[in-house]
């Protein structure tokens, strides 16, 4: 399956992802160091690279860093480097990756993974801006900004003695939450559209129709964002039908009645003031494009004629003011 490449786009108008975007917007251009929590596919790298591409930094590199995959005996070398003959089969001397980042940015994913001798020279890295390769008998300097990002409670490893509390507290200088996909369950049309653009400049060009708008809003995507970007891949490529109805979603989505809280709201609550507010939205554009014409925007929508004028109704939309408007397909 394909990954999309976002690059450094964020997706979104609910007012918890906005949040984020402007205080990342406002800490983008200072040198402060960054902590981004968020559950495991809500975005936090594509929060840094957004960052990073807002900051002074933004023509030097942003080298990712995956703490979760680093091995205990070759962590420091990866990071740091070493210098020739530093340990068995270091031939050669090599710069790591945080000089690979010297004037850019050094993004550090799952830091809450790094052991806590790590942990410790990272802490001298932020402060003071020095560093000792494996075997080195000097500090090398390096200008780089640091963003780090973790899934996990970094309070209670604190409390558990399995995360240094002073590099805690110097990472939380400015700490940014991306929300769950469940929390701001209106924004789903909008990554939809965002996600559906990439496939339609490959050529799959397949629409989804009310009902599975209504699917997908009505599950509560654990894997959020990420899982959503994976479920609109599989519906483009391997779905035969040109409309994408709610039959052509996954089993697991079909059958989920989603959660029963989200940030204090109930979740069916939360869930049906978002689908009210797409429907109007919905209906609205089709009726745009097709100048009032019921029939036409109907068949375009995949819905009955009698469906989508009950629709109209619930929402309080009617096709002559289309038509006396005379409003055209944006």
């Amino acid at each position: 399956m394909q990954d999309i490449k976002t690059d450094c786009v964020m997706v979104g108008e609910h007012p918890l992802i906005k949040d984020v975007f402007r205080l990342a917007s406002r800490v983008a251009h200072s040198d402060l160091p960054v902590q981004v929590f968020g559950e495991t596919g809500t975005g936090k790298e594509l929060l840094a690279r957004y960052i990073h591409a807002e900051s002074n930094r933004r023509n030097r590199r942003l080298v990712v860093v995956d703490c979760g995959i680093l091995a205990t005996e070759t962590a420091r070398s990866e990071l740091f480097g070493h210098v020739r003959g530093a340990f068995t089969g270091a031939h050669q001397a090599r710069c790591g990756l945080v000089a690979e980042a010297d004037g850019g940015t050094l993004f550090l994913d799952e830091v809450g993974e790094l052991d806590l001798g790590l942990q410790c020279q990272l802490l001298r890295l932020i402060q003071e801006g020095v560093y000792r390769p494996l075997g080195a008998s000097q500090l090398q300097r390096v200008d780089v900004r640091v963003i780090a990002a973790t899934h996990r409670d970094l309070a209670a490893l604190v409390a558990e003695k399995k995360f240094r509390a002073d590099l805690y507290y110097r990472l939380q200088v400015v700490p940014l939450t991306m929300p769950p996909l469940r929390a701001r369950l209106s924004d789903i049309p909008l990554l939809v559209n965002h996600f559906c653009s990439f496939y339609h400049r490959v050529g799959c060009r397949k629409a989804l129709t009310p009902s599975a708008y209504t699917g997908l809003m009505r599950y509560d995507w654990p894997g959020n964002v990420r899982e959503l970007q994976h479920e609109i891949a599989r519906l483009q490529v391997m779905v035969d039908q040109e409309k994408i109805d709610e039959t052509c979603l996954a089993r697991r989505i079909r059958e989920s009645h989603g959660n029963e809280d989200v940030y204090g709201l109930p979740f069916k609550e939360a869930r049906k003031l978002h689908m009210q507010k797409f429907m109007y939205e919905y209906l609205h554009r089709q009726l745009l494009r097709s100048q009032g014409n019921v029939t036409m925007a109907a068949k375009e929508s995949g819905l009955g004629r009698q469906y989508f004028q009950m629709r109209m109704a619930e929402c309080g939309l009617y096709s002559k003011a289309y038509k006396r408007k005379g409003a055209l397909a944006d």
